[in-house]
């Protein structure tokens, strides 16, 4: 921080619920260190909590672009776990280790997106194979997708993401739309026997 010019430091503590606990820390810290705000003993919590009075105090001119120049400080982006509940009890547990796959690549943990893709795979044919020997009801089903998506969560986001990461909340819309079409595809094909023979 300490080779970053006022304006970019500035920046960062502006946009602070984009960046890491530690960025910001650090920034206030040179920011104290260059006499732009006085230094005292309150935590980062704390002033973070309080940054409309350190924002009166730092010299406030318009960003030129809306692109952040600190990537590797900003929080990830990443699907929340509502998003993965929602993916996987309406459509199933697959959908919803697709989109904890793409949060581990975000992570950049490989390993653990070959444990999350597998897991998904072995549990739906397994699901598919119970159910098949079960009453076909929407409860029975959704009872599974359930319990995927605690293991996807609970095992697999505490153990390779973390419980308590921060991060920035990405959107839904492509990945919605694409398993929307995805099952509308298998619906066509699990019909087109009988549409043939009509």
């Amino acid at each position: 921080m300490s080779k970053k010019s006022n304006k970019e430091l500035e920046t960062i503590f502006n946009e602070k619920e984009k960046y890491t606990v530690e960025a910001i820390q650090a920034v206030i810290w040179e920011l104290e260190n260059r006499n732009l705000i006085e230094k005292t003993a309150i935590s980062v919590d704390e002033t973070l909590k309080k940054s409309d009075a350190v924002n009166a105090v730092i010299s406030t001119e318009k960003k030129e672009n809306n692109e952040s120049p600190f990537e590797e400080l900003e929080l990830p982006f990443l699907y929340s776990k509502k998003a993965i509940q929602g993916f996987t009890i309406f459509f199933s547990t697959i959908f919803g280790a697709f989109l904890l796959m793409q949060n581990l690549k975000e992570m950049n943990k490989p390993k653990a997106r070959i444990q999350t893709l597998t897991f998904g795979i072995v549990y739906t044919i397994l699901s598919a194979i119970i159910l098949n020997y079960l009453p076909k009801t929407f409860f029975i089903t959704l009872l599974f997708n359930l319990i995927g998506y605690v293991i996807l969560t609970e095992y697999f986001w505490n153990k390779h993401i973390g419980k308590d990461l921060a991060f920035q909340k990405k959107q839904i819309w492509q990945p919605l739309a694409t398993s929307i079409f995805i099952v509308l595809a298998l619906i066509l094909l699990l019909l087109l026997p009988q549409l043939l023979n009509i």
